[in-house]
């Protein structure tokens, strides 16, 4: 029935209460629509408003959490990424793994270093190619960078993918030395990791100014940045099966780390796209912890607090063959959830609705793919995108 959770998989309160405030009751529909329909922004791609684009270039970093595997939520990122170009934009940081943020850079600035290298479509693939589709139609000084910046976890490849990548990059390196030795040797066991990856660190030390002046300063940077990223996600890989939490904290720290160091001095505007949980500027959804977008919303001395966080959801999934709805808002969430609110309020659009109104400090429904949380979701996000109709993107 339509406006009933279906087989109790959602109910309402299942996680009531945010940054301490107990208790919070779901706003009623007749206090939300009425917002919703004075501030929604609806739209179609390729266009995108120019009030949205006025008030994301208002901030040096944009935060944009997404459902992970949405064909449409790319689409609309590389849409958002040529629109905010010509406002001063340059750089886009992916909750990709770091071992390729390499060869992802070197795709889409046509560097030339990965030859034959497509990205694959599950992992931002189709994204990647329009941002490098789009870069050349740019001179190479206006061009778009591509960062990762995520530990190397299994679901990735880990310690094989990593090994991949720097026998790849080692191959284009004049006399790689201690990287050639490092990679003849066994890699099996977090410890036999550790301590591999910890020599090498030592002998990257020990001969920098010798491997400085072979492989230039940036390719050894890299080569350094790989390693250090290497040993974190060692620990991080090996934690995840019975720590999980733990583990999910330290892998956070890597991607506040990156972050930071992608955006420390830089001296462009940046798009940061991550995960839904990693996006959120205080807890609601997830591991209770401080998520990537917390810490640069108020913690971090990267941005000068000019940083601004939306979410993407979707009202309708797909499968990726577009012959199966796996998901559906209408059938699962109550009259008063928010993003059904939006979704009827223009069902056939995508829209943008900023969370400046008061009644967003208060509890309101909202159901991220059959969890209904209740919590301000001002506290949370600063604007929500709803997608009207979506398709999963194919796992290998």
């Amino acid at each position: 029935m339509r406006g009933t959770p279906r087989g109790g998989a959602v109910s309402l309160g299942l996680l009531a209460g945010v940054l301490g405030c107990a208790n919070l009751t779901d706003a009623p529909r007749a206090d939300l629509a009425p917002v919703v329909q004075r501030d929604g922004l609806p739209f179609e791609l390729p266009t995108i408003p120019e009030a949205v684009l006025d008030w994301l270039s208002a901030h040096r970093v944009v935060i944009v959490g997404e459902t992970h595997l949405i064909r449409e939520h790319r689409e609309m990122m590389a849409a958002i990424v040529r629109a905010l170009h010509a406002r001063g934009f340059r750089q886009l940081l992916l909750e990709w793994p770091h071992m390729a943020d390499w060869v992802v850079n070197d795709f889409v600035r046509d560097g030339g270093r990965g030859p034959g290298w497509v990205p694959p479509t599950w992992l931002f693939g189709d994204l990647i190619t329009a941002m490098r589709d789009f870069n050349r139609t740019l001179p190479p000084e206006q061009r778009f960078e591509v960062r990762g910046i995520d530990v190397n976890l299994r679901d990735y490849g880990g310690a094989s993918d990593f090994l991949g990548s720097l026998r790849a990059l080692s191959e284009r390196l004049a006399d790689p030395g201690p990287v050639d030795a490092f990679l003849q040797g066994a890699y099996d066991t977090p410890e036999r990791q550790t301590d591999r990856l910890q020599t090498l660190r030592g002998a990257l030390a020990t001969r920098e100014s010798e491997l400085v002046a072979a492989w230039g300063a940036d390719w050894y940077e890299t080569v350094a940045e790989m390693v250090e990223v290497e040993l974190a996600s060692v620990t991080v890989r090996a934690l995840r099966d019975d720590h999980y939490d733990l583990s999910v904290r330290l892998r956070e720290d890597v991607m506040k780390r990156l972050a930071d160091l992608r955006l420390e001095g830089y001296p462009h505007a940046s798009l940061i796209n991550v995960g839904g949980n990693h996006a959120q500027k205080a807890y609601l959804k997830g591991t209770e912890q401080e998520w990537l977008g917390d810490y640069l919303v108020h913690r971090s001395n990267a941005l000068g607090g000019s940083a601004i966080v939306l979410n993407v959801t979707p009202a309708r999934i797909m499968d990726s063959a577009g012959a199966v709805t796996t998901y559906d808002i209408m059938d699962v969430s109550p009259e008063n959830e928010l993003f059904r609110v939006m979704h009827e309020t223009w069902p056939d659009q995508i829209v943008f609705l900023p969370l400046d109104d008061s009644v967003f400090l208060e509890g309101v429904a909202m159901n991220f793919e059959e969890v209904i949380h209740v919590g301000a979701p001002k506290r949370i996000y600063d604007a929500f995108i709803l997608l009207p109709l979506a398709h999963r993107v194919p796992l290998p």
